[in-house]
């Protein structure tokens, strides 16, 4: 791409803004330097890894790669035996091989069930990173966090770090008791240390009756400070000893450094492939402050784009609806200057740039642009006075550039064409231009206040009027792209608006008082009218892709709520069918207990007559459970309206709502409407009456007999939600809550986990709403904290947390004294 449309459309500036969102200095350096590409495939790979990207993110699975260290002032590094690097720049190669594990981990394995590998292209450039935990381990084991070599780095460091402890003490042990002596000689009781050696403050005046060597005054000169020489031994050996770490630190470092110069090429294959994710994420970032969406590649090489903005002035640019065909392969965009003219230009240049860089695009879906060769723009002014230019001579050298570099695959953005000599002769140059662009093929956008570039608009295939609206009634620009319409330059309310002197605003209006004739006002009023009616055009179009918008998402939530009620009802099935199962187990136990009992005489006739009706009174409960669920699945799968068997459900019914499956008791009747109001457990629900079925009473089944025994079933005090869908997890709540009622359980915890909160608010929320909204808290130290939610049903069950807390407090006391 030309380097001067780039900067003509300020490119870089959007690559800035985007490098603010990149966590290291190489991410943002990189990202600076992206230019668009023309080559098909490499702007689809790009949109590919991108679209993987934006996928990940949607799915709370992003790659952070923040913390990333600068490495690439170790690649230069070629002599192992004249560069040894420091322990700074080592915990700069193991951070950034720590951060490697750490994506390479985390990133989602591939799922063979899907078919598909929906993240493939980042797959392989993770599963590229090589493996240099074996450098991030020998570094973490030699080198400590503030640079320095460990102790334990080898046995010799180690021993000789043992010998300069031992030494220092038994040196500094025995100065102190030389220093203990009532000698007059010593200025200060004290030690220090000069030159690395030890020394003591002798007065100046002693220093010729004072044995030893003297290695620095005071700045006053009172003080000299001399090695005894009864200490001179020891100072050497502690200065071998240091010569000694000195050279085995050395040692350390020059083999370690040795190790990375070994897999260098290795180390910035890792690097190169964590600035680029890091670069993506800035990419994405972007893209979700920016609000922008994943653009498609035209394969016919028209242009459309909805809603369409500039990121410079986000979030107050007002969008624009933009097409480009063979039809509409010219637009010349007039209006008044300040109306957003070159604003429009450069929204289609710059979305062009973005998409061909493999950045999302600021318009809405559906959006579509071709893939250019070149984005040919010539925006503001470029005269230059050192290359005797002027405005016009300037601005015609630049077309001469254009026209020289444009084909039928470039788009051209000209602002103010022809601008700067005499306008006939101007207009005349701008048409010749732009038809010359036409017949090469080239989409071509200009911005102009000649009429006869309008008139041509009005009368040439191909070509078409584009205006920026303007408020006549307050006079001021819109700044609503309006394509099918011109505009009026409208200059004397613009000068109006900007303030000049009301004597000049007079002149201005008798010289065009009547120059423009009768035909001009009935242009202004056809024109007019022409952009009202393309206003009113716009806005019903945006009114009805928000409805289809709004129906494709109703029809996706149906979707999920019919998948989600299927997958709940086969669920509940088969646990009713293994309840069933044991129900009929138990009953032939007490069948074949009663046999036998009445064939052996054994027992009292009463007991065994107590015993059978018992289990003939649970046998008709569990009939009522049977012939209840029958019913229901009936219900469920009939396509019946809410009159059933002749009757209209009434107020006091029992009815199932069966868009929800839930069935509750009909409190009232909007007969006006068409909808009634159930009560469901505590909740109030309005539904249609056409969606609603009485469910038939089970008293009127009990004419069959046949025996069960219901049994218990013991409910958990803990709930665990975790992994669960927030679908899933509100029903599970629901009826976890109505047994551990039923059951008088004291207290429950509902388990979610911290994670990002979302489940934690969601079920709080719900809790608010029931009648236990006043029952809950949240889970204290000990319990879960923020990972669980509490709901006490008895009061008395909660005053236990104090005293076991306490009993805990002072468990741990008794066992630290112990230890102690």
């Amino acid at each position: 791409m030309e380097e001067k449309s780039l900067l003509n459309l300020e490119f870089e500036k959007v690559l800035n803004i985007v490098a603010g969102y990149a966590g290291s200095y190489a991410a943002k350096e990189s990202i600076q330097q992206i230019r668009p590409s023309s080559d098909k495939a490499v702007v689809e790979k790009m949109l590919s890894e991108m679209d993987e990207l934006m996928l990940l993110h949607e799915e709370g699975r992003s790659i952070e790669v923040g913390g990333i260290r600068e490495l690439r002032d170790l690649f230069s590094l070629s002599n192992p035996s004249s560069d040894v690097l420091s322990g700074e720049e080592f915990i700069r190669v193991r951070i950034d091989i720590e951060v490697s594990i750490e994506i390479k981990s985390k990133f989602p394995e591939y799922d063979s069930r899907r078919g598909v590998d929906r993240f493939g292209r980042l797959r392989k450039l993770i599963d590229e990173i090589p493996d240099l935990s074996s450098i991030a381990e020998r570094i973490l084991y030699s080198i400590n966090e503030q640079g320095e070599v460990r102790d334990d780095a080898s046995p010799a460091l180690a021993s000789i770090r043992r010998d300069l402890i031992k030494s220092r003490s038994e040196i500094e042990r025995k100065l102190g008791d030389f220093l203990g002596t009532s000698n007059e000689a010593f200025q200060d009781r004290f030690f220090t240390l000069r030159n690395d050696r030890y020394v003591v403050p002798v007065k100046a005046s002693f220093q010729n009756t004072f044995q030893g060597i003297v290695h620095d005054q005071s700045g006053s000169g009172q003080t000299v400070f001399i090695e005894p020489l009864e200490f001179l031994a020891l100072n050497n050996k502690l200065v071998r000893l240091r010569s000694a770490e000195k050279e085995e630190i050395i040692r350390i470092l020059r083999s370690l450094t040795e190790m990375v110069k070994n897999r260098i090429s290795e180390l910035r294959m890792m690097f190169e492939t964590l600035v680029f994710f890091d670069c993506m994420n800035a990419k994405a970032r972007f893209a979700r402050e920016f609000h922008a969406c994943k653009p498609e590649i035209s394969k016919t090489g028209y242009l459309e784009l909805f809603k369409a903005r500039h990121p410079m002035i986000h979030p107050d640019c007002v969008p624009l609806d933009i097409k480009m065909n063979r039809e509409n392969a010219c637009i010349i965009i007039t209006g008044p200057n300040g109306g957003g003219k070159t604003v429009a230009m450069k929204i289609v240049g710059i979305n062009a740039l973005l998409m061909q860089s493999g950045f999302w695009i600021l318009a809405t879906e559906n959006s579509m642009l071709p893939i250019f060769d070149e984005v040919l723009a010539d925006i503001g002014e470029s005269q230059s006075i050192e290359n005797h230019l002027s405005t016009f001579t300037s601005h015609l050298k630049r077309i001469k550039e254009i026209l020289d570099a444009a084909t039928s695959y470039s788009i051209v953005l000209v602002d103010e064409i022809g601008v700067g000599t005499d306008p006939n002769e101007g207009s005349a140059l701008a048409e010749g231009v732009l038809k010359t662009l036409f017949n090469r093929g080239c989409l071509t956008i200009v911005t102009s206040h000649f009429d006869s570039l309008k008139s041509l608009a009005f009368t040439t295939t191909g070509f078409v009027n584009a205006g920026m609206e303007f408020d006549y009634q307050n006079y001021k620009p819109t700044f609503r792209f309006l394509l099918g319409v011109s505009g009026k330059s409208n200059a004397l309310s613009v000068a109006r608006t900007f303030g000049l002197p009301e004597e000049v605003i007079s002149v201005m209006t008798s010289c065009l008082h009547g120059k423009e004739g009768p035909g001009k006002d009935l242009i202004d009023i056809l024109e007019r009218e022409r952009m009202h009616a393309e206003r009113l055009r716009q806005n019903w179009e945006e009114r009805i892709k928000e409805l289809e918008y709004k129906e494709k998402q109703i029809a996706e939530s149906l979707k999920k709520i019919e998948v989600f009620r299927k997958s709940k009802r086969d669920e509940l099935t088969e646990e009713f069918e293994a309840e069933m199962k044991s129900r009929i187990k138990e009953l032939e136990g007490v069948i074949h207990d009663l046999k036998s009992r009445l064939s052996s005489s054994e027992g009292n006739v009463q007991e065994n007559l107590l015993t059978a009706r018992s289990a003939l009174k649970n046998a008709q409960t569990s009939l009522d459970i049977i012939d209840r669920h029958n019913t229901l699945k009936v219900q469920e799968k009939s396509s019946k309206n809410y009159i059933e068997e002749g009757r209209i459900p009434a107020v006091g019914d029992e009815v199932l709502w069966k868009t929800i499956s839930k069935s509750g008791i009909l409190e009232e009747i909007d007969s006006k409407n068409s909808r009634g109001v159930i009560e469901c457990n505590g909740l109030r629900f309005t539904a249609p009456l056409d969606e609603l079925q009485i469910v038939e009473s089970s008293k009127k089944m009990k004419s069959r007999v046949s025996v069960a025994i219901t049994p218990t079933v013991t409910v958990s005090d803990r709930l665990d939600l975790r992994g669960m869908r927030v679908e899933e997890s509100l029903q599970q709540v629901e009826d976890y809550l109505k047994l551990a009622s039923a059951q008088k359980l004291g207290k429950v915890f509902i388990v979610h986990g911290k994670g990002t909160g979302t489940l934690q608010r969601v079920i709080q929320d719900y809790l608010k709403t029931t009648k236990f909204r006043k029952l809950w808290r949240p889970g204290r130290y000990g319990e879960g904290d923020l990972g669980v939610t509490v709901v006490v049903f008895d009061p008395a069950a909660d005053n236990d947390y104090a005293s076991d807390a306490l009993e805990k407090l002072s468990n741990q006391r008794i066992k630290k004294g112990a230890k102690n």
